[in-house]
């Protein structure tokens, strides 16, 4: 997928996450949708192994797209963030939110991830698009958009 619709779908995801373990709680609508801007700040993370030079690291590589990282991106958010309890309980759910539908939307594409890294390559995709397929990107990024609106004006 296409760096805006990771960004729309992370954040879109992140709202969808705290609404669904937190239908009952006491928290307030400006805190969740804190949380969804940073996860759409964050929505494209996993691709800035697209920075690195491709014999060390490598597009998609596990290292950057597997459960692995979800866990090891959540762990340095909560470690930089566990002193400001504010803070922790916005951008610590973010990130993982963020990296988390990155690769699920990765996953949908014909390349896929390797999402067991580092115990095995093997990839593992849907087969639904190519990454750069231009409508069902549109579709992901209007779907996400309305679904925050929905959320925005509806709740």
């Amino acid at each position: 997928m296409k760096a805006p619709a990771h960004s729309l779908f992370a954040c879109f995801f992140c709202i969808l996450l705290w609404s669904i373990a937190l239908p009952n709680a006491v928290t307030s609508k400006p805190f969740i949708l804190l949380s969804g801007a940073i996860a759409f700040i964050l929505g494209t993370l996993p691709d800035l192994d697209t920075r690195v030079p491709l014999r060390v690291i490598g597009h998609r590589s596990g290292f950057s797209h597997s459960f692995f990282t979800i866990v090891i991106v959540s762990l340095l958010a909560y470690l930089i963030f566990s002193s400001s309890p504010p803070l922790e309980r916005i951008i610590v759910p973010a990130t993982a939110g963020a990296v988390a539908s990155h690769i699920l939307l990765d996953t949908l594409t014909v390349s896929g991830c390797p999402l067991l890294w580092p115990f095995t390559r093997r990839r593992y995709s849907a087969h639904v698009c190519a990454y750069d397929n231009t409508l069902v990107n549109f579709a992901v990024s209007a779907l996400s958009a309305l679904g925050i609106a929905a959320y925005i004006v509806y709740t």
